[in-house]
C-alpha cells in the first residue's frame, strides 16, 4: 500500500498535466478518439446505410403523422396487417411526460449537432458516456488515471462495440453506456448508504431501461447478479462483513422497481404484448426439440435462438481477427478484384454471417492477462475472470451447449433471447477493465524495482522482438500452423469453387495480422521497459500506450467502416416508379413483395404509407408467424384474407390469379384477382382448433365469405346478410378506424385487421361490443340489424397506467435530487464562508 502511494506521488510529479486537469484531459482524449475515428461522419457529413438503419427510418412517416395528429404512436398499421408498434419496441413517440428521458434525449441530440452529425452524433454521445463510465469506474478501483484511460478507450473502441452504430444497432450502446456508472454507485452503496446516491441510481437505471434493448439489459443484470452472488459466497466463506453487500443489492432492487415504473408506459405495454409474440409464446407446431422433450417453454425455438452461436474455435479471432475470414463485407484490393477496392464476404465460420470479429486488441489481451495474474487474489479481478469465462461458455450456444442449454431451459427470461454471441458484450467490457489492472500492475511493479519482474520483462521483449522478425521474414512458418487448424476445405461449403481464391485472400490477411500483432506487443513491452529504465517519462508512456491501443483496435475497426454520402440514404427513400403507380390507388389495400420468390425483410414501403402483409420485426406476433410457418406466403386465399390487392415482384408473372399491371425499375406490380375487401360480411362461423384452421387455409378449401373459423364458441345467432347489406370504411387512422355498416340481421363482419385483445375496443353507435378472433389472426364483430357506425380504438391499459407512473416517479426522483443538490450547494457555501 505504501509503495502504491509512493508510486502515485511519483506519477503526479512526472505528469506535465496539473492534477486538477487530469480527469478533464482524459475525457478530452476519449472525445477526440471518437472524433478522429468517425472523422468522415463528423467532417464529411457521411452516414451509415445499414439494413437496420433503413428499417428504423422507414417508420419516420408514421411517427411524423402521429405527431401531427397529436397522438402517441402505439399501433403500427404498415406491417404484418398491423401490430403493436410501441409495445414491440418498433416505433417511439415523444414521451414528454418522462421528464428525465426528455432531458437526456435532448442532450444527445445537442451533442449530435455539436459534432456536426445529427443523424449519427447522438449515438456518439452514448459512446462517450460509456468510455467515461469505464474510466471513472476503473479509476475508483485503482486510483490510476492511465490505467483508467486505457480501459475506457479499449471498451469504447472494442471492435464489436464500435461497429454497433455502423450496422444500425442503435439501442445497444445507449443501454451499456450506463452500466459502468450504475456499477460505480453500487460499489459506493456497499460502503455506505446515501439517499442522493440511491436517487441517482434510480435515474441511471431508468436511462439504461429507456432504449428498450431487453437482451442487453438482461446481460447487465446477469453480470451484477453474478457479482452479488460471488461477493456473498466469498463473504460467508471468509467470514467477512456481508451487510454492505445486502444493502447495496436491496437498494438496487428498489431502484430497479422505481426505474421500471419511470419507463412503465413502455414496459407494461411490452409485458402485455409478450404473451402474443414469438418471444413469449410457443409455435402452433412445436419444434423438433420441443417434441422430443414433450413440453414447450414459452420462448423462442431453440434452433432460431442459437443461429448466431459463437464457436470455441472463434476465440482465435481475439488475437487474429481474420482467423475465420473476418466478416461479411471485407475491403480488399488485389489481383482477384482487378486491383480495385471491393467489399467481399469472407466469413466462413459456423454462424450464418457476422459483420466483424470479436476483437478487443492483442495489447489489451496481454495487459488483461498481466492484470489477472498480478491481481488474482483481488475479489473484483476474481469476479471479472469468472464472468468472462461464463459469458464465453454461454456464447458458444449450440456449438458447446453444456451451459447454454441449462440457461435456455431453466433460467428465467433467457429463452426469450436469440444470438448467443451477443453476451460477449460482457467480455468486451471486462477484459479491458482487467487490462487497466495490468497497466497499473506494470507501473507499480516497475516503480518499486522488482528485479525478477524486470528480468521477465527483458526476456519477453527479446522473445516478442524475435517473433516479430520471424513473422515478417518467414510468414510461411505461421501460415503452415494456421493451415493445420484451418485447412482450405473449411471454406468449400460457403465458397464452393471460389474457395482457393478466398483462402488465398484470408491467409494474406492472417499473415499480416500475426506480424502486426507481434510488433504491437513488442512495442508495448518496450514502452514499459524504457519507462523502467528512465528513458521516457510518464507522459511519453501514457501517449505511447494510448497510441498503441488505438492503433491495435483501429487497424481492425477501420475495415468495418463504410460510411456513405447522405444522398445514398435519400436515394433509398426516393420514390420509385412502382410506388408512384401504387399511390394512384387511393382505396384501402395491402401489398406483398417478393424478391427471388421470397418476401424480403423490408419495411421501406411504410415510408410511403403503403401497408404490407409482411415486414421486418424481430418480435412479430405469434399468430402471423404461425400462418407463415403453416400456410406459407404463396397462398392466394391468405392473400385475400390479408386484403392483398397487389403483388410486387422482381419477376414478371401472369396466371389465373395474378394479372400484370405495371413494370419499371426492375419491379413488376401484379393485380391479385383473389383480392377481398378490407371488411366484408360472412354467412356463418364454425368452431375449430387453431391448427385445423391453418390447414384449411393452406388447402384453400373454404370460402371466406361463406364461413369464418373461431377457436372459441361465440354463443350468438348469426344471420346471413341479405340484399342491401353493406359495410365500408369511413375513416382509417393509425390506431382508430370507423365503418358504416348496414346490417340486414345479426350479421358477422370480418375485418382484415390483426386480432390483438390488449387494447383494441369496438363500439357500435358508442356502445362497446366484443371483438372476436376470426380465421386465426383477424378480427370480427357482430352487428345487429340496421344502419350503424362502428368504431375501433386502440387504448392499451398498460400504456396509460405506465404513463401516469412515469410522471409521478419522475417528479419524486428529480425533486429529491434537486433538494439534495440545493442542500449540498448551500452547505458548500457555508463551509466556504467559515474557512
Amino acid at each position: 500500500m505504501a509503495s502504491e502511494k509512493k508510486s502515485q506521488k511519483q506519477q503526479q510529479k512526472q505528469s506535465v498535466i496539473p492534477l486538477k486537469y487530469q480527469h478533464p484531459a482524459a475525457l478530452a482524449v476519449l472525445f477526440l478518439s471518437l472524433i478522429i475515428f468517425f472523422h468522415e461522419i463528423v467532417f464529411d457529413g457521411k452516414v451509415f446505410v445499414a439494413a437496420d438503419t433503413i428499417a428504423s427510418k422507414s417508420f419516420q412517416t408514421l411517427v411524423s403523422d402521429a405527431e401531427k395528429e397529436g397522438i402517441f404512436p402505439l399501433w403500427n398499421p404498415y406491417i404484418f396487417c398491423g401490430m403493436p408498434g410501441y409495445a414491440s419496441l418498433t416505433v417511439h413517440g415523444e414521451r414528454y411526460f418522462d421528464i428525465s428521458a426528455f432531458l437526456i434525449n435532448r442532450a444527445s441530440q445537442l451533442f449530435g449537432v455539436l459534432v456536426n452529425s445529427p443523424e449519427v452524433g447522438w449515438e456518439l454521445f452514448y459512446y462517450l458516456l460509456l468510455g467515461a463510465g469505464v474510466y471513472f469506474f476503473v479509476y475508483d478501483k485503482l486510483k490510476n488515471k492511465i490505467a483508467a484511460l486505457v480501459s475506457g478507450l479499449a471498451v469504447m473502441h472494442s471492435t464489436f462495440i464500435i461497429i454497433l452504430v455502423v450496422v444500425g444497432h442503435m439501442t445497444k450502446v445507449p443501454v451499456i453506456a450506463f452500466f459502468p456508472w450504475i456499477f460505480l454507485i453500487l460499489e459506493r452503496l456497499k460502503e455506505k448508504f446515501s439517499i442522493p446516491l440511491a436517487l441517482l441510481l434510480v435515474l441511471l437505471t431508468h436511462f439504461m431501461f429507456l432504449p428498450g434493448h431487453l437482451q442487453m439489459i438482461f446481460y447487465c443484470y446477469f453480470a451484477l447478479g453474478i457479482y452479488y452472488l460471488f461477493l456473498l459466497i466469498r463473504a460467508l466463506i471468509k467470514k467477512e462483513q456481508w451487510q454492505g453487500i445486502i444493502r447495496s443489492g436491496v437498494t438496487f432492487a428498489a431502484a430497479s422497481a422505481l426505474a421500471f415504473a419511470m419507463t412503465g408506459d413502455q414496459y407494461l405495454s411490452t409485458l402485455e404484448y409478450s404473451k402474443y409474440s414469438i418471444r413469449g409464446s410457443d409455435p402452433i407446431i412445436p419444434s423438433a426439440q420441443q417434441q422430443q422433450k414433450g413440453a414447450t417453454n414459452g420462448g423462442l425455438d431453440y434452433e432460431y435462438a442459437t443461429n448466431w452461436s459463437f464457436s470455441p474455435g472463434e476465440i482465435m479471432t481475439f488475437v487474429v481477427p481474420s482467423w475465420y475470414g473476418f466478416g461479411s463485407h471485407v475491403p480488399y484490393q488485389g489481383p482477384e478484384t482487378n486491383n480495385r477496392v471491393e467489399r467481399i464476404p469472407l466469413y466462413f465460420g459456423p454462424m450464418p454471417f457476422t459483420d466483424a470479429p470479436q476483437f478487443m486488441g492483442v495489447v489489451i489481451l496481454m495487459l488483461a492477462g498481466i492484470g489477472f495474474w498480478r491481481n488474482r487474489k483481488d475479489p473484483f479481478v476474481q469476479f471479472s475472470s469468472i464472468l468472462i469465462v461464463i459469458s464465453l461458455l454461454i456464447s458458444f450456444g449450440k456449438e458447446f451447449p453444456l451451459l447454454y442449454d441449462v440457461m435456455f431451459n431453466y433460467f428465467p427470461m433467457f429463452n426469450k433471447f436469440r444470438i448467443p454471441s451477443m453476451i460477449l458484450i460482457l467480455v468486451q467490457i471486462f477484459v479491458p477493465v482487467l487490462a487497466g489492472y495490468g497497466v497499473a500492475s506494470m507501473m507499480t511493479t516497475l516503480t518499486v524495482k522488482n528485479d525478477r519482474f524486470q528480468q521477465y520483462l527483458r526476456y519477453s521483449l527479446f522473445a516478442l522482438g524475435a517473433l516479430t522478425v520471424v513473422a515478417f521474414l518467414a510468414k510461411d512458418i505461421f501460415l503452415s500452423i494456421y493451415e493445420m487448424f484451418v485447412p482450405q476445405q473449411m471454406l468449400t461449403p460457403k465458397f464452393g469453387n471460389s474457395a482457393p481464391i478466398a483462402y488465398k485472400i484470408v491467409t494474406s490477411f492472417v499473415a499480416n495480422e500475426i506480424t502486426v500483432g507481434f510488433f504491437l506487443l513488442t512495442a508495448a513491452i518496450g514502452l514499459f521497459y524504457l519507462y523502467h529504465k528512465n528513458k521516457i517519462g510518464l507522459s511519453a508512456l501514457t501517449t505511447g500506450i494510448v497510441v498503441l491501443v488505438l492503433a491495435d483496435l483501429w487497424r481492425v475497426n477501420f475495415k468495418t467502416m463504410d460510411p456513405q454520402p447522405h444522398r445514398n440514404v435519400q436515394e433509398v427513400f426516393s420514390t420509385p416508379s412502382f410506388v408512384s403507380f401504387l399511390k394512384q390507388d387511393t382505396t384501402l389495400y395491402r401489398v406483398l413483395e417478393f424478391e427471388n420468390g421470397q418476401p424480403p425483410y423490408n419495411n421501406t414501403l411504410a415510408y410511403w404509407r403503403i401497408q404490407s402483409a409482411y415486414g421486418y420485426q424481430g418480435a412479430k406476433m405469434r399468430q402471423i408467424q404461425d400462418i407463415f410457418d403453416v400456410v406459407g406466403l404463396g397462398n392466394p386465399l391468405l392473400w385475400g384474407l390479408m386484403n392483398v390487392k397487389y403483388i410486387i415482384s422482381d419477376r414478371p408473372d401472369s396466371n389465373a390469379v395474378l394479372f400484370p399491371l405495371f413494370s419499371g425499375g426492375g419491379k413488376h406490380v401484379l393485380y391479385n384477382r383473389a383480392e377481398l375487401p378490407r371488411a366484408f360480411f360472412v354467412n356463418r362461423y364454425e368452431v375449430a382448433k387453431g391448427l385445423d384452421i391453418l390447414n384449411n387455409m393452406k388447402a384453400m378449401n373454404f370460402n371466406p365469405r361463406e364461413v369464418a373459423y373461431v377457436m372459441d364458441e361465440i354463443n350468438a345467432t348469426i344471420d346471413p346478410p341479405h340484399e342491401g347489406a353493406s359495410v365500408s370504411y369511413t375513416r382509417y387512422g393509425i390506431q382508430e378506424l370507423e365503418l358504416n355498416v348496414k346490417a340486414t340481421g345479426n350479421n358477422l363482419v370480418f375485418l382484415s385487421e390483426s386480432w390483438y385483445p390488449e387494447g383494441w375496443k369496438a363500439f357500435i353507435d358508442g356502445t362497446e361490443t366484443p371483438i372476436y378472433r376470426l380465421n386465426y389472426m383477424f378480427r370480427g364483430i357482430i352487428v345487429p340489424k340496421g344502419n350503424h357506425t362502428v368504431t375501433m380504438t386502440f387504448e392499451p391499459e398498460g400504456f396509460y397506467l405506465g404513463k401516469n407512473l412515469s410522471l409521478l416517479i419522475n417528479v419524486l426522483v428529480l425533486g429529491g435530487l434537486g433538494y439534495y443538490g440545493i442542500r449540498f450547494s448551500f452547505g458548500k457555501k457555508e463551509r466556504s464562508s467559515v474557512t
